[in-house]
């Protein structure tokens, strides 16, 4: 049963009932769910969007059903409190500043060092920036700050300036079946794109992947769990692999975005989101890995700034036998801004391609990124454009 303003075309089929209510109304959004139960068993209440992830815990409750409490995970819709139950735990991080303005941001840049990450702190933490010296703070406050009008969940309004650590991004997926039974169950490694946005370009997931066996990244995400109170779940926590070890950048206390459980189950065989459901409904999830090789998602970016005038496929796709899926996400007519600048929303489509490890997975990529064709009329460009070239 769906819960939501309205049911997508793609849901439908799956769906017992839909009953329309805003989840953002956590009273209607109750007094729904109480509702249907009187007449109906439910058994659980899951969802992997973040905007929506107390809310789902409170009806979980009312509902006497299973979930991490609700007041452990209302921390999750705010990164600089977040951060701060992170620290009191002395959880390796990096070194941030929460700020409300550009001028404090500079500020705060200066004291931190460059280069610096700004980031937003509310709900979905979609856009990020990367600023190099003192005048690429203000431009890349701006395109930090600027999606959060299309974004009326993110209510805070605060932006976070953390140093910008080097090192490889990966994270672990995570299913915590008690308090005390933590597991990874995968390591997603994560290729950024270039400054100043450094939106994924791609994820990979390799069954046998090392860092699985790594005691201190083990320990860190044991900790980091059992620090911000998550009892059960399957969750994502993101790194970066410094020279001095793995650093928490992010927690997500729902399934991974990014088509990452996907990559996982062709990878693996592990399946997080029947995990998540079977975890929410009470009953006993299945960790066993049914399959030992690698599986990859890339994002395709535009170069240019403008409206998408042409999008072809290449007529030869389906002759790549380690080719799982070519999608386009763009349609004729829609605005996007180039990968340097880009969000989410900018993405002209992705691949997903399957192999026996990483390396054969990312030759294959190299090969396939190509097959999407994108002809985009340009767009008058913005001074924030100038930010992050070298």
């Amino acid at each position: 049963m769906l819960l939501d303003t309205t049911a997508p075309a793609w849901a439908r089929p799956y769906l017992v009932r839909h009953i329309a209510v805003d989840p953002a109304d956590l009273a209607a959004t109750v007094a729904a769910a109480g509702t249907y139960q009187a007449a109906h068993e439910l058994r659980g209440a899951l969802t992997y969007m973040p905007e929506h992830v107390e809310t789902t815990a409170r009806v979980a409750e009312i509902l006497r059903t299973p979930t991490t409490p609700a007041e452990a995970l209302a921390r999750f819709g705010n990164l600089a409190r977040l951060r701060t139950v992170l620290a009191q735990h002395s959880l390796p991080q990096p070194r941030w500043a929460e700020v409300f303005d550009a001028e404090s941001a500079a500020a705060h840049a200066e004291s931190l060092g460059y280069p610096v990450l700004l980031t937003q702190s509310g709900i979905g933490r979609t856009a990020a920036a990367q600023a190099r010296n003192r005048e690429e703070v203000g431009a890349a406050y701006e395109l930090v700050d600027r999606p959060k009008a299309k974004t009326p969940f993110d209510r805070r309004g605060a932006i976070l300036v953390e140093e910008a650590l080097d090192g490889e991004q990966v994270s672990a997926e995570t299913v915590v079946l008690d308090d005390e039974d933590i597991r990874i169950v995968s390591i997603t490694r994560t290729l950024l794109g270039p400054p100043p946005a450094r939106q994924p370009v791609r994820h990979c997931v390799f069954a046998h992947d090392a860092l699985l066996q790594n005691p201190i990244l083990r320990r860190i995400v044991t900790r980091a769990v059992q620090a911000l109170g998550i009892e059960l779940g399957v969750l994502s926590v993101r790194m970066r692999l410094t020279r001095k070890g793995p650093r928490i950048i992010d927690v997500s206390p729902h399934l991974a975005d990014d088509l990452i459980p996907l990559i996982v189950k062709r990878a693996t065989g592990i399946d997080l989101p029947r995990i998540a459901a079977d975890l929410a409904s009470g009953r006993t999830a299945n960790l066993i890995a049914t399959r030992q090789r690698a599986a990859a998602v890339q994002f395709h970016y535009s170069t240019t700034t403008g409206h998408v005038r042409r999008l072809t496929v290449h007529r030869h796709a389906d002759r790549q036998p380690l080719l799982d899926r070519i999608v386009v996400t763009q349609e004729l007519g829609n605005h996007v801004t180039s990968g340097p600048y880009a969000t989410v929303h900018d993405r002209i489509g992705h691949f997903v391609v399957l192999g026996p490890d990483a390396s054969s997975c990312r030759s294959t990529l190299d090969h396939t990124a190509q097959y999407i064709q994108a002809e985009v009329t340009p767009s008058p460009v913005k001074s924030v454009v100038a930010l992050g070239v070298p």
